[in-house]
């Protein structure tokens, strides 16, 4: 991996330094390396400049990973899917199942854009898990780490958000879309 494996091994040996915040996550896809999602619990830190990724005795098959924060264009946490098992087991109270604990980081790896999904572990239940995400969220906001990711060349005029926007609220007012899955599509669209 080049250049993150080279600041992985400079952190490690520098370790010194303690993240602002840790979390317990699980490889839910998009690196090349792992196309499929694994089990097991790996370890996420955030730091003042990078995030990082190590593997824990459960996730060997795991690479350590360092993602720069001058490589990354976005973090979202995004809404699970409830598989079939789960909505089933479930039944009606699959739909508390349905909570934002999933996280998503955009960035750029050997000129590939790259999108890193990983679901959270910290929590214990899933509403838990949801509760960390929005600790996480607060985490980014009050450390200015967001301020501190790749800005992005937006192509999008006003005038095709406005028409974005307004076909968002019409698939809200029409019930297709629910109120969070709204609020998460007009978030990403005004960022």
């Amino acid at each position: 991996m080049g250049l993150f494996s080279k600041k992985i091994r400079e952190s490690e040996n520098n370790n010194t330094e303690q993240p602002i915040e840790s979390y317990k996550v699980t490889y839910r896809g998009g690196l090349l390396e792992y196309p499929k999602a694994k089990t097991g619990s790996i370890i996420f830190q955030i730091f003042p400049d990078r995030f990082e990724l190590h593997p824990t005795i459960a996730t060997k098959w795991f690479s350590p990973l360092v993602i720069p924060y001058s490589y990354t264009s976005d973090l979202q946490i995004v809404q699970r899917q409830v598989g079939t098992a789960e909505g089933i087991l479930g039944g009606l109270n699959s739909r508390q199942l349905n909570q934002a604990n999933n996280i998503h980081i955009s960035f750029t790896l050997k000129g590939q854009d790259v999108i890193l999904r990983l679901e959270m572990l910290t929590g214990v239940t899933v509403m838990g898990q949801a509760k960390k995400c929005k600790e996480l969220e607060d985490r980014l906001n009050t450390n200015g780490i967001r301020q501190k990711f790749a800005k992005v060349k937006s192509v999008q005029s006003d005038a095709n958000i406005a028409e974005q926007l307004s076909k968002l609220d019409e698939l809200h007012n029409n019930g297709s879309l629910t109120d969070i899955e709204f609020t998460d599509a007009k978030n990403r669209l005004l960022r």
